[in-house]
C-alpha cells in the first residue's frame, strides 16, 4: 500500500487544504498546500467538508461523503485513505486501520498512531472517501521548492570570488596535510632501516615548513570564512525578515501568534545552518574527495572500505530522514502552540488575573507544553539512536582500515611505512567525511525549520514592486466604486455594493452596530485587504496600481488598541518621523491634549515606556493620536480612537483636529463623537443604509435615529 506523505498545514485554518493536498499527492497530483489553499480560496475560516468535496471534484477526484459512527471506519468499511472531520474543528487523513490502532496523518502534528477508543472520541461523524476518477498527474513548479534555489542564490550572490579563494585555501591545506603521512612512510621505510640521519634532517625540515605553511594558510582561510559568514549572515537574515514583513495581513491572520513567532525563530536556525554546516560542506566536500582519491591511488581495497563506511553513514541518514523531519515538524508545531498560548496569556495578564483565570490558563498551557515535550522526547530518541549508529561506524572504521592494511603488509602488497602513511591519509579522509555526515544530520534537524521558512518565501508578497508606482502626494479625496469584500469565495459578504465619494478635507463618520463592517472598510481603505469586487480610488488613482507603502505613509491611523513600543515617549510619538525635532513632537502632543500630562512627569518626554505600561487607556490613545498628527498625513483615520476619553477631553481633541487641513474618517460607537461630521454613513450588514448629517438622520427616524435613541436611553440616569 502506498503511504501518505505528510503535508503540514501552514496556518490554523489550513488543515482542509493540507489534507486535500495529501490525497491529491497519493493519487499522483503533486501540489503544495499553499497552492491548493489559494485555488480553493481557503481564508481565515478554513474549509467545510462540503467545500472539500466540491474542490476535490473540481480536481477530478471521485468523492463520497459519509456520515455515521466511528465503527464504520474501525470495521474496515471505508475506502482508505479517507479524510475525517476531527474534534469538531479539524481535518485529518486516515491512512490505515489495524486491530488495535488507527494510523492517521494530522496536518498539525504529522503521522500518529492512536487506539480505537481515542479515534472514537475524536471522530466528529463525517468522512470523505476518494477514488482517482478523472484526476490527471500533475507536478507543480512550486512543489519543487524553488525557495531552496533562492536560499542557494543568497550564498553565491556576489561572492563567487570569495568562495573560490576559500576553496583554494582548502586545497592548499589538503596538500600540506599530506606531508605528515608521507613523511611517516619515508621515516619507517628509509630513515630507520638505513640509519640515514641526513635524510632525517631533510624530512624534519620539510615537516616543519609544512606545519608553518599549514598555520599561515589556515589563518588566511579562517579570516576568509569569517568574512563569508558575516556577509551571508547579514544578507540571509535581512532577506528573510524583509520577505516576512512584505507578506499581506491575511498571512498573519491565518496563523497564530506563536506560529509566527516560531517562524521568526526559524530564521535564526536557518541562518546558523547556512553560515555553519553549509559552509563546512563546501569545504569538507573537496577535502574528502581529494583524500579519497589519494587512498584509491595508493590502495583500491582500502578505498573501497572507506567508501563503504561513507555510504553506510549516508544511508542511515537517508533511511531516517523522513521520520526525523516529520518529528521535527511535530515538535515545532507543538512549541508554536505552547508559545502562542503563553504569549497570549502574558499579553492579557491583566484580564487573566482580574478574572481569576490563572489556573485555567496554566492547565491549558501545561497540556500544550506536555504534548510538545512528548514530541521532543520522541525526536530526541530517534536522533540518539541515529547518533549511536553513526558513532559506531566512526569507531569501527579506523580499526577495520588498520586491519585491512595489516593484511596487505603481511601479503607483501605494501611496506609497513606505506601502511602507516595510507592509514594516516585514510584517517584524514574520515574527518571531513564525518563532518559531512554531521552536516547531513543538522540538515535533517533543520528540515522542519527550512519548510517553515519555505512557507515565508513561497507565499506571494503583498505587491510586486515592478507592477506598481509610488503614490503621488495626495490631496485626500477618496472614491469607492461598487466595492465588496469577503474573506474567501465561500464565506459571507462582509461589505457589499459600497459607492462613496469623499472630497478632500471632509470629515466622514462611519457608524453602525458591531459587526456591520466599519473596521473592515477601514482596512480596505488602507489596502490591508484588497476589495473582492469594485475599486478604491485616491485623488482619482486606482489603489491597485499604487505602491501601498507609499500610500499608507500618507495616512495617519489611530485605533482603540494602540500599540506602543519600548522607548521614550518622544520616540513613540516620533515613530513615523524619527528625525522630528522636540518642538514638533510637543506641538503634536498639544493637538492630542497630552502635553501637560507629559510635562508633569519627572522625565517628561524622556520617560521610558515598557510597551505602554504605566499609561492609562486614554493616555495611550492620545499618544497614538499625537504620533499620527506628527506624520502630517493627508488622511486621518480614527477607529474608536477616543473611546477611552471623557467627553470633555474628547471635545477638546476634536476641536484641535478640526483646525487641521486633513480628510478625516471617524469610526465610532459614541454618537457625540460623530455629530459634527460633514457626512455620517450608517452601515448595516455591510451596506450603507443611510447617509447625511446628524440632524437630518435623526429627523429621518431610521437606523441612525435608533442608535442615537439607544445611547440616550443608556445615558439617562436611573430613577
Amino acid at each position: 500500500m502506498t503511504r501518505i506523505v505528510p503535508v503540514a498545514q501552514n496556518g490554523m485554518s489550513d488543515c482542509g487544504a493540507a489534507c486535500l493536498t495529501m490525497i491529491l499527492r497519493y493519487f499522483g497530483s503533486h501540489r503544495t498546500a499553499a497552492e491548493v489553499g489559494e485555488e480553493l480560496g481557503a481564508g481565515r475560516d478554513g474549509l467545510t467538508a462540503l467545500a472539500l468535496v466540491q474542490a476535490a471534484r473540481g480536481y477530478g477526484l471521485g468523492v463520497r461523503a459519509l456520515g455515521g459512527p466511528a465503527q464504520i471506519v474501525l470495521r474496515g468499511e471505508v475506502t482508505l485513505p479517507a479524510v475525517v472531520h476531527w474534534r469538531g474543528d479539524h481535518f485529518v487523513v486516515v491512512e490505515r486501520v489495524g486491530p488495535t490502532w488507527v494510523h492517521i496523518v494530522d496536518p498539525a502534528r504529522g503521522r500518529r498512531r492512536i487506539r480505537h477508543d481515542e479515534f472514537d472520541e475524536g471522530y466528529s461523524g463525517v468522512l470523505l472517501e476518494f477514488e482517482r476518477g478523472s484526476l490527471e498527474p500533475h507536478r507543480s513548479d512550486r512543489s519543487r521548492a524553488p525557495w531552496r534555489r533562492e536560499l542557494a542564490s543568497l550564498l553565491l550572490r556576489g561572492r563567487r570570488g570569495l568562495i573560490a579563494r576559500i576553496v583554494l585555501a582548502s586545497a592548499a591545506l589538503q596538500a600540506l596535510g599530506m606531508a605528515l603521512p608521507l613523511s611517516s612512510a619515508v621515516l619507517v621505510d628509509r630513515v630507520i632501516p638505513d640509519d640515514d640521519r641526513s635524510l632525517l634532517l631533510v624530512v624534519m625540515l620539510a615537516v616543519g615548513a609544512a606545519c608553518l605553511g599549514y598555520l599561515g594558510v589556515g589563518l588566511a582561510r579562517s579570516a576568509l570564512l569569517v568574512l563569508f559568514r558575516s556577509q551571508v549572515d547579514a544578507e540571509v537574515t535581512a532577506t528573510l525578515v524583509e520577505r516576512l514583513l512584505r507578506l499581506p495581513l491575511g498571512y498573519f491572520l491565518r496563523r497564530g501568534t506563536g506560529d509566527v513567532v516560531q517562524r521568526i525563530s526559524s530564521v535564526g536556525a536557518v541562518r546558523e545552518l547556512v553560515t555553519g554546516p553549509v559552509v563546512a560542506a563546501l569545504l569538507d566536500g573537496p577535502l574528502a574527495l581529494g583524500y579519497l582519491a589519494a587512498v584509491y591511488w595508493w590502495s583500491p581495497l582500502v578505498g573501497l572500505w572507506l567508501t563503504g563506511f561513507a555510504v553506510a553513514s549516508v544511508g542511515l541518514i537517508a533511511l531516517s530522514n523522513r521520520r526525523v523531519v516529520e518529528l521535527g515538524q511535530r515538535e515545532l508545531a507543538g512549541q508554536a502552540a505552547a508559545e502562542g498560548q503563553l504569549i497570549e496569556a502574558v499579553g492579557g495578564i491583566e484580564t487573566v488575573k482580574a478574572s481569576g483565570a490563572e489556573t485555567a490558563v496554566l492547565a491549558q498551557w501545561s497540556r500544550l507544553f506536555a504534548a510538545s515535550v512528548h514530541d521532543a522526547a520522541r525526536s530526541g530518541l530517534l536522533q540518539g539512536a541515529l547518533d549511536a549508529a553513526l558513532s559506531t561506524l566512526r569507531v569501527a572504521a579506523p580499526a577495520v582500515l588498520i586491519t585491512v592494511g595489516a593484511t596487505q603488509v603481511m601479503s607483501g602488497q605494501q611496506s609497513l611505512g606505506q601502511m602507516i602513511a595510507l592509514n594516516g591519509i585514510a584517517l584524514a579522509a574520515l574527518a571531513p567525511i564525518g563532518s559531512l555526515v554531521g552536516t547531513l544530520q543538522r540538515l535533517q534537524v533543520a528540515g522542519a525549520h527550512l519548510r517553515r521558512i519555505g512557507d515565508i518565501l513561497e507565499s506571494p508578497a503583498e505587491q510586486n514592486d515592478l507592477d506598481v508606482a509610488v503614490a503621488p502626494a495626495l490631496r485626500g479625496s477618496i472614491s469607492l466604486r461598487g466595492v465588496g469584500f469577503r474573506y474567501d469565495p465561500r464565506s459571507e459578504w462582509v461589505l457589499r455594493d459600497l459607492d462613496l465619494e469623499i472630497p478632500a478635507g471632509a470629515t466622514v463618520a462611519l457608524v453602525g452596530r458591531s459587526g456591520s463592517g466599519k473596521s473592515t472598510l477601514a482596512r480596505l481603505l488602507l489596502g490591508l485587504f484588497p476589495p473582492t469586487e469594485g475599486s478604491v480610488h485616491f485623488d482619482g488613482i486606482d489603489s491597485v496600481g499604487v505602491d501601498l507603502r507609499s500610500l499608507r505613509a500618507q495616512f495617519g491611523v489611530v485605533t482603540q488598541e494602540c500599540v506602543l513600543f519600548t522607548g521614550s515617549i518622544a520616540e513613540n510619538i516620533g515613530l513615523c518621523r524619527p528625525r522630528a525635532g522636540r518642538d514638533e513632537i510637543m506641538a503634536a502632543a498639544l493637538v492630542a491634549c497630552l502635553h501637560d500630562e507629559i510635562a508633569a512627569m519627572p522625565m517628561g518626554y524622556d520617560t521610558v515606556l515598557r510597551e505602554g505600561a504605566g499609561l492609562s487607556g486614554g493616555q495611550r490613545q492620545r499618544l497614538a493620536l499625537a504620533r499620527a498628527v506628527l506624520a502630517d498625513p493627508c488622511i486621518l483615520l480614527l477607529d474608536e480612537a477616543t473611546s477611552a476619553l471623557d467627553t470633555r477631553t474628547e471635545a477638546a481633541v476634536a476641536g484641535n483636529l478640526s483646525t487641521l487641513r486633513q480628510t478625516r474618517i471617524i469610526i465610532a460607537h459614541r454618537m457625540s463623537t460623530v455629530r459634527d461630521a460633514d457626512v455620517i454613513l450608517v452601515l448595516e450588514g455591510g451596506r450603507i443604509v443611510e447617509r447625511g448629517r446628524h440632524d437630518e438622520l435623526v429627523g429621518a427616524g431610521g437606523a441612525y435615529a435608533d442608535l442615537v435613541a439607544g445611547q440616550t436611553i443608556e445615558a439617562a440616569p436611573a430613577t
